[in-house]
């Protein structure tokens, strides 16, 4: 019996027992020590802003063209009857030289025709002219009072004696021109394109004989948007423009200078263009730049005494930049006049003597606080300052104790 209570109240008691053991710990166990909460402060490096001089430039891109370029074509017709070796592509030429003959047999025939017909001009009208003295003489013994008439003093005859004179002399000067343009002669200095007829080719009046262009200037078209337009500088010589191409391990620079914008606005792109020339002797030194090359092209703008300008990674993609005032974050919204390459103009937003940040900041909230780095900052307390007065009163208690 007794064995029977004892197991019925064992399980009550065994429960008993955890229920006590587990108040106990709750009520007994320590209390845990509250240490005093601070902000840490984010270390960042700043750039004071100062205006200083700035010239600002505009970068755009185009292809070296020359400015004087087309077909060298044949004035006479014929077979082709030497070929200079200056006709080879890439070669170079003087004005005057001679670049190619067409056979002149049937030219020569002509200006001997045209010779002889000169001759016979001649002659006619020096008959005309005598014949006219002796009817003169001849009017004035039978009729010595009375004036004689243009017809009676063949006057006529040698008007149209006359023309044909000048007739036959101009026939003459056309079989000498046609004659001399069977010779191909260099109308410029310039440089051979490729060559587009060749030695035993029939050519006829106005046939391609090569592509050729002029080296005397080289020029490059460039776009330039709108928004940079009132940077452009004025026409000049001043007007200086550097030109770089790209070789793969490396790039080569030449300057070139501005000469003029075009008359209107590109309807496609709605932008403008200008154009940059080239002194055309550098061909001959440079073996490196060539007609129809891209290049990228810096276009040295106006001069500004005061500007402020700060690189362009500083500005986030919201327009705004992070500026260190009185220990604290501040994000300034920021109107840019000018931006080129890695640089950026400052129209408004901030002004001489800010502290712009230039550590990489993504998530830093504003009014954040901070610390420029090799400068020590104060801990600033973020517990509960009645906790805290509580704790010192106690500690001052114990102690007086």
């Amino acid at each position: 019996m007794k064995k029977t209570l004892l197991i019925k109240i064992l399980p009550f008691v065994i429960v008993g027992l955890i229920v006590t053991i587990i108040a106990a710990m709750y009520f007994t166990k320590p209390e845990a020590r509250k240490r005093p909460q601070f902000e840490q402060a984010v270390i960042v490096e700043v750039q004071t802003i100062e205006p200083k001089p700035f010239q600002v430039y505009i970068d755009s891109f185009g292809n070296i063209e020359a400015k004087t370029s087309g077909n060298l074509v044949a004035q006479a017709s014929g077979i082709i009857t030497s070929v200079s070796e200056k006709m080879e592509s890439g070669r170079s030429f003087k004005k005057g030289d001679l670049l190619a003959t067409i056979d002149d047999k049937d030219y020569r025939i002509e200006v001997t025709i045209a010779r002889a017909e000169l001759a016979n001009a001649k002659l006619s009208l020096q008959q005309e002219e005598a014949l006219a003295e002796q009817a003169i003489r001849d009017w004035q013994k039978i009729n010595p009072n009375k004036k004689a008439s243009s017809l009676v003093l063949r006057k006529p005859q040698i008007a149209s004696a006359k023309a044909k004179l000048d007739a036959a002399q101009a026939r003459l000067e056309k079989a000498e021109l046609a004659l001399e343009r069977t010779n191909i002669i260099a109308p410029y200095d310039g440089k051979v394109i490729s060559k587009l007829s060749d030695l035993g080719q029939l050519v006829n009046q106005n046939t391609a004989i090569a592509s050729i262009f002029s080296t005397s200037n080289l020029e490059i078209r460039l776009p330039i948007p709108t928004s940079k337009v009132e940077f452009l500088p004025s026409f000049n010589q001043d007007s200086k423009v550097e030109l770089v191409a790209d070789f793969g391990t490396f790039s080569k620079s030449w300057p070139a200078t501005l000469d003029r914008s075009d008359s209107i606005i590109d309807q496609t792109s709605r932008q403008w263009f200008v154009t940059a020339i080239i002194d055309g002797s550098i061909l001959e030194n440079e073996p490196l730049l060539k007609v129809g090359q891209f290049v990228n092209a810096r276009i040295f703008g106006v001069s500004l005494d005061q500007a402020i300008v700060i690189p362009s990674k500083y500005i986030y993609d919201d327009g705004q930049v992070y500026l260190y005032r009185d220990g604290k974050l501040a994000r300034q919204k920021i109107e840019t006049q000018w931006q080129g390459g890695d640089l950026s103009l400052i129209k408004s937003g901030v002004a001489a003597g800010d502290q712009l940040i230039t550590t990489p900041l993504r998530f830093v909230a504003d009014g954040a606080s901070l610390q420029i780095k090799g400068q020590a900052a104060a801990k600033k307390w973020q517990g509960k300052p009645g906790n805290a007065q509580t704790k010192k009163k106690k500690a001052t208690n114990g102690d007086s104790k």
